[in-house]
């Protein structure tokens, strides 16, 4: 049941993306005043729940039942640490305005292709969810 909401939602974000890409329509620029956009970026990354999900799972792998709070509290800094470092490069490296310019001339041909990757991804897991192993 989980695949099958999983490529339901696949499919949902491939329509969006793909009803993007055909419209044109140049989305809204938020107003972010100077040196906020680094705080959006942050609680944006920090709400999305694959992120947060994803980094949990790398956390999980490396604690277990016998693992004291301080260790759980380290490896979640050095978590974090690592997510900002990868991060980093990519927030200064988007926010000039040679690259915005450069993504607005090129969004329609982005959003088409995100858009073709969630569908395929999509019928990938509605395919494993109705395909059964055999044996």
């Amino acid at each position: 049941m989980l695949k099958l909401v999983g490529a339901a939602y696949l499919f949902w974000l491939a329509w969006q993306s793909g009803r993007s890409a055909v419209s044109g329509r140049k989305p809204e620029a938020a107003t972010v005043g100077q040196g906020r956009w680094i705080w959006r970026g942050l609680v944006l990354n920090l709400s999305n729940p694959k992120a947060v999900f994803a980094w949990m799972a790398t956390l999980s792998l490396g604690v277990g039942p016998e693992t004291g709070a301080f260790a759980v509290g380290l490896a979640t800094l050095i978590c974090a640490g690592i997510g900002f470092l990868v991060y980093l490069p990519w927030i200064f490296g988007f926010s000039h305005p040679p690259v915005m310019a450069a993504y607005q001339r090129f969004r329609r041909w982005v959003d088409g292709g995100v858009a073709a990757l969630f569908a395929v991804a999509g019928f990938g897991l509605l395919r494993s969810a109705l395909v059964r192993p055999p044996g």
